[in-house]
């Protein structure tokens, strides 16, 4: 009986440190066993708190602005993506479905930023009739007229949009010319684009049928009209990025003294050399002149180039400006010692390298920092 009662209370205590499991890094050996472990620790452990603050400080790294607004939004939301940002910090090595989670998770945290901005412009609209009232005044702001403007704008584009979904999901609208003939500037580009946002959002979340509501909402479209529609929607939205893109890169300079490459670089972090694949960068101020910038992230294993839209790139301060959104790609390397073993870095070896990827390729955004090589520029 003694025999059988010890056995019983092993038994248990093991289940029970299971159950409690323990922080450690993942690796692809015994991956699913040791996720149970992790979550079942930071679950009974941590609380929202606390990978709200995983998050934040890892999106930080990303981007500083986005992630003090994430400081305004509830704890709870953090659960998922604080946990997977947390293990991406300390060295774990996330296979693709927690991947997906996380950037699903990054994605409705991001909705929530903007959720909390729609309510803000509201309350803004409702202090600034007060105000107007409490003291009548004719003069318009820039803000406003360029508002005015955008919506103006983009009435001619919903046209667009009504005429394509009458045709069969069917077009041949170019928002690109459009723009262009209208001579838009870049800030009311942006505003056109940043309209088109939230229903092109819908739109992707019915074709995954996440939302019943969504699904229900578009039923009159079948699954392959439903994907057209987001298609050119998205095309929309990018040739008002780009058209932002091209009148950054075309502004008028101030008449002053020719910079030299050096120093136009001269604030840039990027990683020197990376023993572990054995990659080291090229000079920065190659990137000036440029018509390609090819990069590796150490951090995050994502590789890609930046391919100029206008024959060159230049770089303003830690960014590169003057590339082709639509042209420039990112991919999620799954196994970076494969992906380089015996590459050269030659343009052609990279752009065929490139080729063999599988992976869902991404925009990257510009920016290079010190957890980034520089693989060659040309």
């Amino acid at each position: 009986m003694a025999v059988n009662t010890a056995k019983r209370r092993a038994a248990t205590a093991k289940a029970e440190a299971f159950m409690k499991g323990d922080e450690r890094v993942l690796t692809q050996d015994n991956y699913m066993r040791d996720l149970l472990h992790v979550l079942n620790y930071y679950n009974s452990n941590n609380d929202d708190k606390d990978k709200k603050k995983w998050f934040i400080s890892h999106y930080a790294k990303i981007d500083k602005k986005v992630a003090v607004e994430l400081l305004k939004v509830d704890e709870y939301h953090f659960r998922t993506p604080g946990i997977l940002a947390r293990l991406m910090d300390i060295g774990s090595e996330l296979q693709e479905a927690e991947m997906k989670h996380y950037n699903e998770g990054t994605e409705k945290l991001l909705s929530q930023i903007k959720l909390r901005q729609k309510s803000q412009d509201k309350q803004d609209k409702k202090d600034a009739a007060a105000a107007k009232e409490a003291s009548p005044s004719n003069v318009i702001s820039i803000q406003q007229r360029m508002e005015e403007k955008a919506h103006d704008l983009a009435g001619e584009i919903e046209g667009a949009i009504d005429d394509f979904v009458l045709n069969g999901c069917k077009s041949d609208f170019s928002t690109k010319n459009y723009l262009l003939s209208n001579q838009v500037a870049g800030p009311i580009a942006k505003r056109i684009g940043e309209l088109f946002v939230d229903t092109s959002k819908e739109i992707e979340e019915a074709i995954a049928g996440a939302d019943e509501q969504l699904v229900e909402g578009y039923s009159h479209f079948n699954k392959r009209e439903l994907k057209k529609f987001s298609e050119f929607l998205q095309g929309i939205i990018a040739d008002c990025q780009q058209m932002v893109q091209t009148a950054k890169a075309n502004r008028a300079p101030r008449k002053r003294k020719e910079v030299s490459p050096t120093k136009m670089v001269a604030k840039m972090k990027f990683l020197r050399e990376f023993a572990e694949l054995n990659l080291k960068s090229v000079s920065p101020t190659g990137i000036i002149g440029s018509s390609e910038v090819w990069f590796y992230n150490t951090k995050y294993r994502r590789v890609g180039v930046y391919r100029a839209e206008n024959g060159t790139v230049s770089v303003k301060g830690t960014t590169i400006i003057g590339f082709d959104i639509k042209e420039s790609k990112a991919f999620t390397l799954r196994k970076p010692e494969e992906f380089f073993k015996g590459l050269s870095m030659g343009k052609r070896a990279l752009t065929n390298a490139l080729k063999t990827l599988k992976t869902k390729p991404s925009q990257p955004n510009g920016r290079i920092n010190e957890e980034t090589i520089i693989l060659g520029t040309f």
